[in-house]
């Protein structure tokens, strides 16, 4: 349970229902008081309301002057993939933020197969389509896309081939993805 003026995140647990209400910016869950954004705890003891002050300079503020985001895709749906967000351009997150990428926003052209441009383990560099939570996110644009990815036959780093297809220099294995600026070259090494 976080202290008045504590740092908080979506998620994170306030109090229970007996001790508090939710009030802005919270959400009960079974009987747990939660925090719905990011932003600092004020507990009104006077009407036993949990509240979130937003955090104007947080990371919702930096998200929303970001260019672009590096994710990890933890799994994969249908017709989306979760993206376990961790960095912003050049800066790490701790803890990482869900984000959604949707089939939709994988290229201005069809893409059949969501497993055609993304699989689970790759990390990605992408743009913010939204900064709610969860957020969105795009690969649609220059300089986005996968940008390390690992076999899915034997877990090797992959290379780029092309601007579509990487190799596994262990097996073989030749795979799709969405290409982004990949950092893993035909020596193996990142730049």
């Amino acid at each position: 349970m976080g202290k008045q003026g504590d740092l908080t995140l979506p998620g994170d647990v306030l109090g229970v229902i007996e001790e508090f209400t939710p009030g802005e910016g919270c959400y009960e869950l079974k009987g747990e008081i939660r925090a719905a954004i990011i932003g600092k705890v004020f507990y009104d003891m006077i009407n036993r309301k949990s509240n979130i002050i937003p955090e104007k300079k947080g990371l919702a503020y930096k998200l929303k002057k970001a260019k672009y985001v590096y994710g990890l895709v933890s799994s994969i749906k249908e017709d989306y993939a979760v993206v376990e967000v961790s960095g912003i351009e050049e800066r790490f997150v701790s803890p990482s933020v869900t984000g959604y990428l949707h089939v939709s926003q994988i290229s201005h052209k069809h893409v059949k197969s969501l497993r055609d441009a993304v699989r689970p383990s790759d990390v990605i560099k992408a743009r913010l389509v939204s900064t709610t939570y969860p957020l969105q996110l795009s690969l649609r644009g220059k300089d986005l896309g996968v940008i390390v990815a690992s076999c899915s036959i034997c877990g090797t780093v992959m290379l780029k081939v092309d601007d579509e297809h990487l190799k596994c220099p262990n097996c073989g294995n030749v795979e799709t993805r969405r290409v982004g600026p990949y950092t893993v070259k035909p020596n193996g090494n990142r730049s």
